[in-house]
């Protein structure tokens, strides 16, 4: 039985997706939080952040993929 993805994307996702260090991951992570209108208490889904960047979905799983 394989694992469902996830449906939130964190800063570290972010990092790893892109190769940035820590604290430019996190500011691209607001940067696509804050175009998307969200709250402190909202998450970002990995769909949100891949449409803003014009990734497609499945590259960006796909990278997070061990």
């Amino acid at each position: 039985m394989s694992k469902k993805p996830r449906l939130c994307i964190y800063p570290k996702d972010v990092e790893i997706i892109l190769d940035l260090s820590p604290r430019q991951a996190y500011r691209r992570y607001q940067t696509v939080k804050d175009a998307y209108g969200k709250l402190k208490h909202q998450e970002l889904t990995f769909r949100e952040f891949a449409e803003y960047y014009g990734l497609p979905l499945g590259d960006v799983y796909d990278k997070l993929q061990p």
